[in-house]
């Protein structure tokens, strides 16, 4: 009888495959981690010892929406409305014979965006936030407009309106 061969138990693994392996999947791995900052939540027990410290109060803040529709813009306010029609094809956002937004928001007209805004900011000077509903047949560099003129702020970097925007899609109901 032909007796086999056996094979020695002891192999070499070669480790340089294995460890290029690991080291290009931890890069990947590293480049497509999402980065962000985890916010803290004070909390303090019901029936706990209570601080000296008092939570701020929140200011009342209206529910303001600012339509951009086919026809113009449509401000609304917890009791009031504003309706900024277009001119011809175009959405007046300062001057009804331009497109240029003026640096200073007084220049611009009364019966335009800014204008709306305005008279908005003066009723709610605590404010701001605002919703921007669009419908989809909006071209995208309207919308973008209209959040920069929400952003709009003063020769002294302060937000002349509403620095907090938020943008969702209009009900057509």
């Amino acid at each position: 009888m032909a007796s086999r061969k056996r094979r020695s138990l002891d192999v070499t693994i070669n480790l340089v495959p294995f460890i290029d392996l690991m080291s290009s999947l931890i890069c990947f791995l590293i480049m497509t981690a999402v980065w962000n900052q985890i916010d803290r939540l004070e909390v303090s027990q019901a029936g706990g010892p209570s601080t000296s410290e008092q939570p701020p109060e929140e200011s009342k803040t209206l529910p303001l929406n600012l339509q951009i529709k086919g026809d113009g813009f449509l401000v609304t306010t917890g009791n009031s409305t504003y309706t900024v029609d277009k001119n011809g094809a175009r959405y007046i956002y300062c001057h009804k014979d331009n497109d240029k937004i003026e640096a200073d928001a007084a220049k611009c007209d009364e019966d335009s965006l800014i204008g709306a805004l305005r008279k908005v900011k003066s009723e709610a000077s605590g404010q701001s936030n605002i919703t921007i509903q669009c419908l989809d047949t909006i071209p995208y560099r309207e919308l973008v407009r209209v959040v920069d003129v929400c952003k709009m702020n003063d020769s002294s970097d302060t937000p002349l309106f509403f620095p907090d925007v938020a943008i969702s899609a209009m009900d057509l109901n």
